[in-house]
């Protein structure tokens, strides 16, 4: 008698949670007030604190707390399996149903603290670009621009960036994206970066197999950097990680925010990992319109960035199966959930916003 009791308060909270996130839901798409209270009042000043607080820390308080749900998980997991094992019905439901419950207040919090920011699309008023359609003379200009770019900083730093460094290393990396941010804002005021909190995500080399180089915890607004990839990759992945702190949520406008904030710091690693990057995406566009005019750009990048491309291939070919399958599945599909239609492929999206900077 007494499980049949804990089942319907638990069916009363989960409707509870449900409406609210529904509720919340609702003002998002009928009211711009909300929105606009949403991402330029509470957003600011709550990712703001969680910064100021999680930044004194010095490691990982996201990665702590994934750890406990993962740990969490497996007991839940156990116990149902035990459960199910004595064949006890009711507490077989009690189980799932607390389960649910979890999953929508970890959903609810997410919404917000960080979530609703997929609504956001203000990156037009903020940098003042406007993007439109394009065709492949213009794809392929932007490719050439950015080769002249990659060729330029590869010739400035003078060696290959392929090599792995100690997790030490990143912390200068750290500090010189902040110090990008804080010049980029001159010109982008809206790009103004307080309560410094990155750093090097605990699940290391893990990461390499599912292919993540970094992310945002949103309950903690934490920017998590997988330190173990090669150095060529993390100054931009730092600037990325960054943005999505600052609340652009789609990838391809973290991915230009970080551009912008990568090139404005008179640092070529950081010029030529940002560059790098970008020609990558305005490559492979490229090909997929006409393979000929993307294998002429390619043969005509310098030695030094092949290499840099090939020493990232070797680093995650150890690292490739069906692990990195499944979770580009998963993320497709949470990204497809959160308003970005082109699932994973929303990062190549950047490709519009270059096309309106370098006014092509």
């Amino acid at each position: 008698m007494e499980t049949k009791v804990r089942i319907k308060k638990k069916i009363v909270r989960i409707v509870l949670t449900l409406t609210a996130i529904l509720l919340l839901k609702g003002l998002f798409a009928w009211s711009n007030r909300c929105c606009d209270f949403y991402f330029h009042s509470w957003y600011i000043w709550s990712s703001l604190a969680f910064r100021q607080v999680t930044g004194i820390v010095p490691f990982s308080i996201g990665d702590v707390i994934y750890s406990a749900w993962i740990i969490g998980g497996i007991v839940y997991l156990l116990k149902l399996c035990y459960k199910l094992i004595r064949m006890a019905w009711a507490a077989i439901g009690l189980q799932l149903l607390r389960g649910l419950h979890f999953v929508l207040k970890a959903y609810l919090v997410f919404l917000i603290l960080w979530g609703f920011n997929y609504e956001r699309d203000s990156l037009e008023s903020d940098t003042g670009l406007v993007t439109s359609t394009y065709n492949t003379q213009q794809l392929y200009q932007l490719s050439d621009t950015l080769l002249q770019l990659v060729n330029h900083d590869k010739a400035a730093i003078g060696d290959t960036m392929g090599v792995l460094l100690p997790d030490t290393a990143a912390v200068p990396v750290f500090k010189r994206a902040v110090a990008a941010y804080n010049i980029a804002e001159h010109t982008w005021p809206a790009l103004r970066y307080r309560g410094v909190s990155v750093k090097s995500s605990l699940f290391g080399k893990w990461l390499n197999y599912i292919g993540t180089t970094g992310y945002l915890n949103p309950f903690t607004n934490e920017a998590q950097v997988n330190t173990t990839v090669p150095p060529v990759m993390q100054p931009f992945v730092t600037c990325h990680e960054i943005a999505h702190q600052l609340g652009y949520a789609p990838e391809e406008d973290a991915n230009f925010v970080g551009y912008l904030a990568a090139t404005s710091i008179p640092d070529n690693r950081f010029r030529y990992a940002a560059n790098f990057d970008m020609f990558m995406y305005s490559v492979r566009q490229l090909s997929r319109r006409d393979t000929t005019l993307a294998h002429y750009i390619w043969s005509r990048a310098v030695p030094g960035v092949k290499a840099d491309y090939k020493a990232i291939i070797d680093f995650y070919e150890p690292y490739t199966g069906k692990a990195d399958e499944y979770s580009a599945m998963l993320y497709d599909r949470y990204l497809k959930a959160n308003n970005q239609h082109k699932g994973i492929n929303s990062y190549s999206e950047v490709i519009g916003w270059l096309m309106a900077y370098y006014k092509l």
